[in-house]
């Protein structure tokens, strides 16, 4: 009885890996997430960001979907995706929907996407360090109309300061003992320079790398951001 059990536990080994005989991918993807100016949209660092819904239909008008992940600065690159025709949606992100891109792609493939952010946000001058050693920015933003007939705008949430001493600073990577708690943000802070601090002093003299994150309330939650800024305490 045991070697039979034997025999049978080698037949279904041998034939499972036969099974898996496809070619690896020999495709590449990439592009940018960018704006109605073509400027990279600022987004989450990291795995739980905005990622670009991958759908293969070209055997398939029912796919099982798989996901890449976005870099901070809107850019996209994978260099391992099977030759086939993907429907390609960008989702989870801080900007207002839009539909799929069905795009071929063989060899060194380039697709690029444009959405309407929630917000634009925006540096005032430069974060400077105060006497005390805490970290002060000035920012503004502004609210992108809904390109979508029937779509509101969302309300505004909040806007929050996020500092690191990594450059994949956001609300996935922040010292936490420095950040202020998020502050409500309304609609007549549109437009307006605002004014915020960390809520103690630095401890290390190191550089510091800083933005600034607003939000809406959608389903996702996602902040809008400022590019990356560095500052320097001595």
């Amino acid at each position: 009885m045991k070697k039979i059990i034997f025999y049978i536990l080698i037949a279904l080994s041998v034939g499972s890996c036969a099974i898996d005989n496809y070619d690896e991918p020999t495709a590449s993807l990439q592009g940018i997430l960018a704006d109605a100016n073509g400027t990279g949209l600022q987004i989450e660092p990291g795995d739980k960001s905005t990622r670009i819904k991958m759908e293969e239909v070209s055997w398939s008008s029912t796919p099982i979907p798989f996901y890449l992940n976005f870099k901070m600065d809107g850019s996209y690159l994978n260099s391992k995706v099977f030759v086939a025709r993907y429907a390609m949606t960008p989702v989870e992100g801080p900007f207002y929907p839009i539909v799929a891109d069905t795009v071929e792609v063989n060899g060194n493939t380039t697709h690029n996407f444009k959405v309407t952010p929630y917000l634009n946000v925006s540096w005032v001058g430069t974060p400077i360090v105060e006497a005390d050693k805490r970290i002060t920015a000035k920012f503004k933003f502004t609210r992108n109309a809904s390109p979508i007939a029937g779509v509101a705008t969302p309300n505004l949430l909040d806007y929050q300061l996020f500092i690191s001493t990594t450059k994949f600073v956001g609300n996935n990577n922040a010292d936490l003992n420095l950040v202020t708690s998020a502050v409500p943000a309304n609609n007549l802070m549109e437009n307006q320079e605002l004014t915020i601090t960390t809520k103690i002093a630095v401890k290390y003299s190191t550089t510091y790398y800083i933005r600034v994150g607003v939000r809406v309330s959608d389903s996702f939650k996602k902040y809008n951001y400022t590019e990356v800024k560095t500052v320097v305490v001595p």
